[in-house]
This record gives structure tokens, C-alpha cells and sequence, in this order.
């Protein structure tokens, strides 16, 4: 009996995902208690949950109605337009809800701290559902294409910055 790699790695997965998302809580709402008094009313801090819980029951929507009804879609850019429709929704709205508020806290994040917090997790599992036998097959071109070309488009990146730019 084979056992799946994605059924053992899942508790694993989602343990840290709840402790990244405890972290990134703690982090925006320590964030909001530092922040001074510049006219704003003081935000709840349990408001920061709301959003990721928000989009991740849009996300879980989206992914049943795109599996079951409309398979052309990519999923991807299905998010990418509920996210975009959800921020613009969220700044022109003057209306100060719960779910704007929470919005507001997630926009201040640093970039570096997001992606220092979930990139580890999602290369994490990205590897541990890797095929050993597709990645061996892969390995001469991610060598030939991916570290020469990364080379490559670094150095003409800094040559038009050196030429180009002042």
C-alpha cells in the first residue's frame, strides 16, 4: 500500500500555517497599538483576523464554482480579479466596517516580512509534492536555462541601469 506524500505532509502544513497566521495577527496588531494618534479612532485588534478569513472563504468558493461549473477559468486569475474588485471595493468605500478596518491593518504589512513569513512554507510544500523522477528529468534544463538566464538577465539589467540611468 503506497501512502501519499501530500496525505503525510498535510497536518504538517497546516499546523504551520496556523502558527504563521498567529504570528502575522501578532505582528499587525502589535503594529496597531504602536501606531500614533494622527485623527484615526483606535481599530479593534481582533479586526486583523477578519481578512485572511474573508478571502479564504472566497478563495474556498471560488475553487468550488471554477471545479465544478467553469473549468476554462485559471483559477489564479479568478483570484487575482476578486482581490483586485476587493481592494478597490475597500478604497473607495467611506463606510468604516469591520471588514474594511481589517483590510486597512493587512495594508500596512511590510513586504519583507510577508514574504520572509509564507514564501519558506510555500517552497516547503512545493518540494515535498516534487516527483524525485519528473525532477531528474528537469534537472539538465532548470541547470541550462534557469542559472545562466537569471545571470544574464541580471547583468543587462545592470548595464541599463549604469548606462541608461543617471
Amino acid at each position: 500500500m503506497r501512502i501519499q506524500s501530500n496525505s503525510i505532509m498535510s497536518p504538517y502544513i497546516a499546523s504551520w500555517l496556523i502558527w504563521t497566521f498567529l504570528f502575522v495577527t501578532n505582528i499587525l496588531v502589535s503594529a496597531s497599538e504602536n501606531e500614533e494618534g494622527d485623527g484615526h479612532h483606535e481599530i479593534p485588534p481582533a479586526h486583523a483576523v477578519l481578512f485572511p478569513a474573508f478571502t479564504l472563504t472566497i478563495g474556498v468558493i471560488a475553487f468550488y464554482i471554477i471545479t465544478r461549473y467553469a473549468r476554462v477559468l485559471p483559477f489564479t486569475a479568478v483570484l487575482f480579479l476578486i482581490g483586485t474588485l476587493m481592494g478597490i471595493g475597500a478604497s473607495t468605500m467611506d463606510s468604516e466596517n469591520q471588514l474594511n478596518e481589517s483590510i486597512s491593518l493587512w495594508t500596512d504589512i511590510d513586504s519583507e516580512v510577508l514574504l520572509l513569513i509564507f514564501l519558506p512554507g510555500l517552497i516547503f510544500k512545493d518540494a515535498a509534492g516534487q516527483s524525485v523522477h519528473m525532477f531528474r528529468i528537469a534537472l539538465g534544463q532548470m541547470l541550462l536555462f534557469a542559472f545562466p538566464m537569471v545571470l544574464a538577465g541580471t547583468t543587462l539589467t545592470a548595464c541599463i541601469a549604469f548606462y541608461i540611468f543617471p
